[in-house]
């Protein structure tokens, strides 16, 4: 028996010091408000990070105003958005990697719960937000306990065991060592030719691609094409936006909160690449829960649509257009 014990702890010593050797490295920087941009080699939580800083910041910057949404939202800066808000407005960008209605009517409701000020929202959506009415799971998207109101033990779990991958801690080690991104690093690595800039008190990020683009135009866009990234359209639809209950309700949740506080709101419906225009029923029901007045739909085929260089990628607009739009639904 004596001898079993210590042939456990033999095993036991090396996989519970790897654990904790870990825990204490943090990867993924989920321990307390950190500088998350400070090295930009392993993707990070999104969610956290806009959620970490908002707790941190908020008492001392007393927000008022957001913008929610996903990474598409980040076409929009709070400084740009700011001029068209009163002088005492106090921005911060509540933004989530594949954001869905679920993730921003549950920020809402945490700003709300914790008794904050919503003075102004700025809301973007797009059909596939619309369609994301529940948590999201995975160490990239799964969203702070405070926010979820689910299980501590479950979130940290998440994070410990990406952080105990082996293929992450390869990749980790490889890229430490030799500053090359391979293919099978995924998203576990970050790739960025520039690196992203990043406001860490209001969670704007201005991205690197621009600095990219500034430099060779031409050479970026072709090589996107050249990879298939910008796609022949119209794209076919594979499966229509339906209206449902959950997100019904998720949509209430936020007017009722937004009618609470006397928010003044706009929400826009992103100009996608693909140009699938919004559904109808969708637009009804936005116009009929919100107000046809704050709805804002640049889906489908539009001069914003159109030109490729008002992309990064399929997936992302530009600034250039962000400040149009703001210019559009502000005059």
């Amino acid at each position: 028996m004596k001898k079993f014990i210590i042939k456990l702890l033999i095993f036991k010593i090396p996989v519970i010091f790897l654990i904790v050797m870990v825990i204490t490295m943090d990867f993924f920087k989920i321990h307390g408000f950190q500088n998350y941009y400070s090295t930009q080699k392993i993707g990070l939580n999104r969610e956290v990070i806009t959620t970490s800083t908002f707790n941190h910041f908020r008492k001392k910057k007393k927000f008022n105003s957001f913008i929610f949404g996903s990474s598409r939202s980040q076409a929009y800066k709070c400084a740009n958005w700011s001029k068209y808000l009163d002088e005492n407005a106090v921005t911060f960008h509540f933004d989530a990697s594949g954001e869905g209605i679920w993730g921003v009517s549950k920020k809402i409701e945490y700003i709300n719960e914790i008794g904050d000020t919503i003075k102004n929202a700025l809301i973007v959506i797009d059909r596939r937000t619309l369609r994301q009415t529940n948590p999201r799971n995975g160490h990239l998207f799964i969203p702070m306990p405070c926010i979820s109101q689910s299980s501590k033990s479950e979130y940290y779990l998440t994070f410990l065991k990406a952080s105990l991958n082996p293929k992450f801690l390869i990749a980790n080690l490889d890229y430490s060592i030799f500053k090359t991104y391979r293919g099978y690093m995924g998203s576990m690595i970050r790739r960025y030719k520039y690196d992203h800039q990043v406001n860490n008190k209001n969670c704007d990020t201005w991205y690197g691609y621009d600095k990219h683009i500034a430099i060779d135009s031409l050479g970026y866009y072709n090589e996107l094409i050249k990879k298939g990234i910008f796609y022949k359209r119209p794209k076919t639809v594979l499966s229509e936006c339906k209206v449902t209950l959950k997100e019904n309700q998720q949509l209430k949740t936020i007017k009722n909160i937004f009618e609470k506080h006397k928010t003044k709101y706009k929400i826009v419906i992103s100009p996608v690449y693909d140009q699938i225009p919004m559904e109808k029923a969708q637009i009804e029901l936005l116009e009929n829960l919100f107000g046809k007045e704050n709805i804002y739909n640049f889906s489908g085929k539009n001069q914003y649509t159109q030109p490729i260089h008002n992309y990064y990628e399929s997936s992302h607009y530009r600034p250039n257009v962000a400040n149009d739009i703001l210019d559009i639904i502000y005059q």
